[in-house]
């Protein structure tokens, strides 16, 4: 079979060219600004809609096109029971797992005896085992594993983090490590980051720091530079946003080699890439919306060339058993490689002018990023002195606004929340606690706690505050802030109490009041829509003073008349959401 060259593939179409294509769009959108479909990144720098060879900027990163797009799915086992842990090992494989991780949960339970309990049974030379959680001192592990003949060709590796390693001991782990040469024991772990909420390019350079820190470390304890890179695992998050997380990777590799090469490895052996679902945005009141981030997480983790995938069930047993969540979670890798088949494709998104240019500029701002936490004096000094923090937390709080105006959307959380089950109702101090639990930059846990809190109110008194919904004016204009205002407080809890037509005359108030609700929701489609809604702010507080009234839209130039006819507030697209339903809460006696 004769390759087509790009050239051969598309002679018979004219070329466009990036300002030809831009006239075009312009054109189209009329009078929509040609700015308005640009992406301005949460890392600072913006993207265009469209790339061509002429506008493109090239990552030197390249994949080898001889090989397949191979990654090993990992299975992670919680290790509180040493019999049940290896029970859990064994039946992993009738789900296509190839490496397993054991998170210990007690530091007393990672024992050589005990090492050996759990591995009983499974073939070590044939699957890749990790281990991470409560180690203790990962020396006393990695001898253990020396001592095991079956280790010797193992490529799993530890998982948690070097720091634990005591000062003097850098020698003894790498000796330790001579005889498993493909076992990584050095691992750098940026996802506790990424759940704070750092940005792809702040991911990146945090890996850079680590990476060089812990070849800082070694080579200064007199281990070659070659040897320290060969022990290395990289560990990061994959996020929803599909294409930056693509992309993330593979700018983590075209940066990995001038670093390396400027602490003296001469080989090219790379550190290997480990990739876990976010935790971050994770939904644990509407599980089954973690289903199809997770399945887009792990798309993006397979085409932008991590080694190993760890897919996390999608829910804590809480709303689904814990079974039937890791049944479906494991098959997500299924899907993919045995119905997509994504594995017969050597490096998929090369070529993507889109993809090369969202690459080069995480790169090129991570790399900036990177210099400035070496210029303080490396990532141990950049950490302590807040450098680090900063700059997290700068991003965290962007990130956070974002999901509280809802310019992000996160359905079943911020958007469109699905209907607590009869399951979750019974377990809502569970779930609380579990909102507690979440990582510090959880996108998902402030909406959904004030959910919980709706749901607990209820259980406490019987009912929980509802809301009124009453249109007037233009119907196609009223609808939609109706829709709107009733997703508005659906994501607090509150209930819909109903929705009516108010026509001209404020006698039609008193349909809004049959049900005693503690909102009422305005919905006035008129050129001028102050003196109707003035009208009804006034017969609604004449009728129910305690009612807290809403007019869904901005405000107008002249609210105060609405103001002192008894108008609370006003909702609309890019107020703070969050805010403005936690305000609700406390004005409805909700705690």
């Amino acid at each position: 079979m004769t390759l087509l060259t790009e050239k051969q593939l598309f002679q018979e179409f004219t070329p466009v060219g990036w300002d030809e294509w831009k006239a075009q769009a312009s054109l189209d959108l009329r009078q929509t600004p040609f700015e308005r479909i640009r992406w301005t990144t949460p890392d600072g720098f913006t993207l265009e809609p469209w790339y061509a060879p002429d506008n493109t900027a090239a990552l030197s990163e390249r994949s080898n096109p001889e090989q397949g797009n191979i990654w090993r799915n990992c299975r992670r086992i919680a290790v509180s029971d040493i019999h049940q842990a290896n029970s859990s090992a064994l039946e992993s494989f009738s789900q296509d797992v190839t490496a397993l991780e054991f998170f210990f949960c007690n530091q007393d339970l990672c024992t050589g005896e005990n090492i050996i309990r759990l591995l009983q049974g499974i073939s070590v030379p044939a699957v890749a085992i990790y281990f991470s959680g409560h180690l203790g001192n990962p020396l006393l592990l990695m001898e253990t594993l020396a001592e095991m003949p079956e280790f010797s060709s193992n490529t799993g590796g530890i998982l948690t983090a070097t720091d634990r390693i005591p000062a003097g001991e850098e020698l003894a782990i790498c000796n330790a490590g001579h005889s498993m040469p493909d076992f990584r024991f050095l691992p750098v772990d940026t996802v506790p980051w990424h759940d704070q909420g750092a940005t792809a390019s702040q991911e990146i350079a945090l890996a850079l720091a680590a990476a060089s820190d812990t070849l800082h470390r070694f080579t200064e304890a007199g281990m070659e530079a070659d040897i320290v890179v060969a022990g290395m695992e990289v560990i990061m998050a994959t996020g929803s946003s599909h294409f930056t997380e693509l992309a993330k990777p593979r700018a983590l590799r075209a940066l990995l080699p001038p670093l390396l090469k400027a602490w003296g490895a001469r080989k090219n052996t790379m550190p290997r890439l480990f990739a876990r679902t976010s935790a971050a945005n994770r939904s644990i009141l509407d599980p089954f919306t973690n289903v199809l981030r997770q399945t887009t997480e792990a798309v993006s983790a397979v085409l932008g060339g991590y080694q190993t995938l760890q897919i996390d069930p999608f829910d804590n047993g809480l709303s689904v058993s814990e079974n039937t969540a890791e049944r479906i979670s494991a098959n997500i890798h299924l899907i993919l490689r045995e119905e997509s088949f994504l594995h017969r494709v050597a490096d998929p998104a090369a070529g993507s002018h889109y993809i090369e240019t969202l690459g080069a500029e995480l790169a090129k701002s991570a790399w900036s990023f990177f210099l400035e936490i070496e210029a303080a004096g490396g990532l141990a000094v950049a950490l302590q002195n807040g450098t680090v923090t900063r700059a997290i937390s700068g991003s965290g709080a962007a990130r956070k606004k974002t999901l509280e105006n809802r310019k992000k959307t996160l359905i079943g959380v911020n958007r469109y929340p699905w209907p607590l089950t009869p399951v979750q109702e019974r377990n809502i101090e569970a779930l609380l606690q579990a909102l507690d639990a979440e990582p510090p930059g959880s996108q998902t846990a402030a909406f959904e706690r004030l959910r919980l809190k709706a749901e607990k109110h209820r259980s406490l008194t019987g009912r929980v505050p509802t809301v009124f919904i009453g249109l007037s004016g233009d119907p196609a204009i009223s609808f939609r802030q109706a829709a709107f205002a009733e997703d508005f407080f659906r994501c607090g809890g509150f209930d819909i109490a109903g929705t009516a037509i108010l026509d001209g005359n404020v006698e039609t108030c008193d349909k809004a009041l049959i049900d005693s609700p503690a909102i009422a929701v305005l919905c006035v489609a008129e050129k001028d829509p102050v003196p109707q809604a003035e009208a009804f702010c006034r017969a609604l507080s004449e009728r129910q003073p305690s009612l807290i009234t809403v007019f869904a839209g901005k405000p107008p130039d002249n609210p105060e008349k609405l103001f002192n006819a008894g108008l609370d507030s006003f909702i609309y697209t890019g107020v703070d959401v969050l805010a403005m339903l936690q305000s609700y809460h406390t004005k409805t006696g909700i705690q």
